[in-house]
């Protein structure tokens, strides 16, 4: 046994070498973050997100249960925003949406008794002078969904669909159209968003160099049809996360895509494979520049996808016990929760 495999074989020795490993990897993301969080520039990509986070606010407070006059300062902002904003802004769908938010709330507070009469007004005066009758129409704010009926979603065979599901790594020659990834992508986009940021991106790779940089980078692509699948990878941007407490929100938010993705492909009858990015920094990084994505994204998940075969071989991947995962008796064994004391502990218990 050589040297180095003797000093791998000390316990002690092993755990303190991988959390060095670990602080450096944090160390890198603490740097990175502080480049690029969402008050670090005026670039428009930092604006479209203020915008989009701002609209996402006003539209919870019109949707709660029992709504009231609210939200007078974030208008007011969200107004300034706007009418500050450059150009690749103001042609954005952020822009769209700031306007049209505001124009709901305006409705909103139109005939309410207790609204703050100077921020209704000094809205309504930024929206009677930006009106733009070529301006794209955009219908942000609220909207009710009637006679639902929630036993009719109780037929659909739910589980059947999810139950068929495998990821898969052979695919057959034919080369998946851009219009079904197209539709696959719009039904990703409807996942769950941290404040309707839609932070997410898929970053198709079919020229071949970069295709091949992909494959090799990535983990999990052993036994993917290489030439016959299209391959890509969930990036997310780190300009939309605001504070150190949303360091991983972009990792969430990428997982809730690729998920919904992949059932999206799977219901148009394209087979994936989620790859797993497990890399160290300095590999991301040659990976973001080897495929030209900006530096400001992180690379999340990578996907295999194609045509099915006629018949698959795939690995069992038996799941465990409902038992194992779900846990009914949080608020008899919850002890020391984060911040507070037993009064928090049952005050979280009873939300």
């Amino acid at each position: 046994m050589n040297l180095k495999n003797k000093l791998k074989s000390v316990d002690s020795l092993r755990q303190f070498v991988k959390r060095i490993k670990i602080h450096r990897e944090y160390f890198y993301d603490a740097r990175f973050m502080s480049s690029h969080l969402l008050d670090g520039g005026r670039a428009s990509s930092h604006e479209q997100y203020r915008i989009m986070l701002r609209v996402h606010s006003l539209e919870k407070g019109m949707a709660y249960r029992a709504p009231r006059s609210f939200g007078a300062t974030k208008a007011i902002a969200l107004a300034m925003m706007l009418e500050n904003a450059g150009m690749d802004t103001r042609a954005s769908t952020a822009y769209r949406m700031g306007e049209s938010v505001l124009r709901a709330w305006v409705s909103f507070h139109a005939e309410r008794d207790d609204r703050n009469q100077d921020a209704y007004e000094t809205v309504q005066r930024f929206l009677d002078e930006s009106d733009d009758p070529d301006v794209e129409w955009c219908e942000a704010g609220v909207k009710t969904i009637a006679d639902r009926d929630p036993g009719a979603w109780a037929e659909l065979p739910f589980d059947e669909f999810v139950a068929s599901r495998h990821s898969t790594r052979r695919y057959s020659g034919a080369k998946v159209a851009d219009e079904i990834l197209d539709e696959a992508v719009h039904l990703a986009m409807l996942s769950p968003s941290a404040c309707n940021r839609q932070m997410v991106r898929l970053h198709v790779i079919d020229d071949p160099k970069g295709k091949r940089i992909l494959y090799d980078t990535l983990h999990g692509t052993g036994g993917v049809d290489y030439d016959t699948c299209r391959i890509g990878l969930v990036t997310y941007d780190s300009r939309s996360l605001e504070f150190y407490g949303e360091r991983n929100q972009g990792y969430l938010n990428a997982g809730l895509f690729a998920m919904t993705l992949v059932y999206a492909l799977h219901w148009k009858g394209i087979g994936a494979c989620l790859l797993q990015f497990g890399n160290t920094a300095a590999e991301e990084r040659a990976l973001i520049r080897g495929l030209g994505i900006p530096e400001y994204e992180r690379a999340a998940v990578g996907i295999s996808f194609g045509h099915l075969e006629p018949s698959d071989v795939v690995p069992a991947s038996v799941r465990r016990n409902v038992t194992e995962v779900l846990r009914r008796d949080a608020s008899n064994s919850v002890s020391g929760v984060g911040r507070g004391d037993e009064a928090s502990v049952a005050r979280t218990s009873a939300s």
